[in-house]
């Protein structure tokens, strides 16, 4: 099992309107469920068509049927400890190539917290070579 996030060094606070900036300002769209499996939050396009009825509801009830499976078993090695990440990627209807990762949440005494779900459109990042060090605008 890998540190906390809170095991790494950080410097400074920021305000909850500072936050929520910073969140909605992420190059990723974001998801959080608590420890029980509840979801407390999402933002972004990749969320536009959730109902916001499922806040508050056990994260299984945001999914189909078919990746429930999935999410309890990702579930469980996150409590238990045995994982840390899962990491799937695939197309969507549009064409766009998106990543999804799952991370688990923990406090400083490495207790599971929680579960962050992070989705990225890669699609403009999946053939990049070489470098860019140069502002190019």
């Amino acid at each position: 099992m890998s540190a906390p996030a809170s095991a790494k060094p950080q410097a400074g606070t920021l305000t909850p309107e500072q936050l929520d900036l910073v969140l909605r300002h992420l190059p990723v769209d974001v998801s959080f469920a608590d420890e029980h499996g509840t979801l407390l939050y999402w933002h972004g396009g990749i969320f536009a068509d959730c109902d916001a009825a499922f806040i508050g509801r056990h994260m299984n009830d945001c999914h189909a049927p078919k990746s429930r499976v999935t999410i309890d078993r990702m579930e469980a090695a996150f409590r238990d400890g045995s994982r840390d990440e899962a990491v799937f990627w695939h197309p969507e209807d549009d064409g766009r190539l998106y990543l999804y990762r799952y991370s688990a949440v923990r406090d400083a005494n490495g207790a599971y917290r929680g579960l962050l779900e992070t989705v990225q459109d890669i699609t403009d990042i999946v053939g990049l070579e070489g470098e860019r060090l140069e502002l190019d605008w």
